[in-house]
């Protein structure tokens, strides 16, 4: 049985590309977390029913932090700012609010 906790653990892993992951946080976060909980959970009890326990647990615990790990920050409103320099050269930038 631990061999095949492992053996789905490891393609669970290998199935979440970087490009999924960027996609869909919460979906590959929840993959991730159901493996490494399923070995886990496997490895503490060596019973089936320890390997479940920990999918779920460790699902759930990954789908969260994906789903927050995905969050964009804002960082405001992009704005053009000019000034006149001792020269009388104009010189702008663009700064966020």
């Amino acid at each position: 049985m631990r061999k095949a906790i492992l053996a789905i653990a490891a393609f669970a892993a290998l199935a979440v590309a970087p490009a999924t992951v960027q996609a869909q946080d919460a979906l590959g976060g929840a993959i991730v977390g159901a493996g490494a909980g399923a070995v886990i959970g496997g490895a503490a009890t060596g019973r089936a029913e320890g390997a479940a326990v920990g999918a779920v647990i460790g699902g759930t615990t990954g789908a969260a932090i994906g789903a927050s790990a995905g969050e964009r920050r804002y960082r405001g409103e992009r704005v053009r700012v000019c000034w006149e320099d001792d020269w009388g050269n104009r010189r702008c930038r663009w700064r966020y609010r």
